[in-house]
């Protein structure tokens, strides 16, 4: 007489009246949904994190706001007016795009950000 086989064994035997599973090579929906709803969300982090930069500066008080830009406007002066060295590029773009976050940059000083801002990228 011949021993039974264990359970596991007979129950992973595949049924052949069923027949086999078909295979699917689309994605499930649920998974690009997923993939959308991230990119949205990282989408809106770095816009409010870009905002959030512009509504500092706006908060500040107008005089300390004018002082911070007076300062800011200067070390621009001095830093990008003269030819660049390649290592200082960088720097002068960040210092273009923080001048450009204040509304006291105006003519001159919107000129040459966005110049140093465009000439730099």
């Amino acid at each position: 007489m011949r021993p039974k086989p264990p359970l596991s064994i007979v129950s992973s035997v595949p049924d052949s009246s069923t027949g086999p599973e078909p295979l699917s090579l689309a994605r499930p929906w649920w998974k690009d949904l997923l993939w959308v709803l991230g990119l949205g969300v990282a989408l809106a982090a770095m816009v409010g994190w870009l905002a959030s930069e512009r509504r500092a500066v706006l908060t500040l008080a107008p005089e300390d706001r004018a002082a911070v830009f007076d300062d800011a406007w200067a070390g621009f002066q001095r830093l990008c007016s003269a030819p660049l060295h390649t290592g200082l590029v960088p720097r002068c773009r960040e210092q273009a795009r923080f001048l450009l976050l204040f509304p006291e940059c105006q003519g001159a000083c919107r000129e040459q950000a966005r110049v140093h801002g465009r000439a730099l990228r």
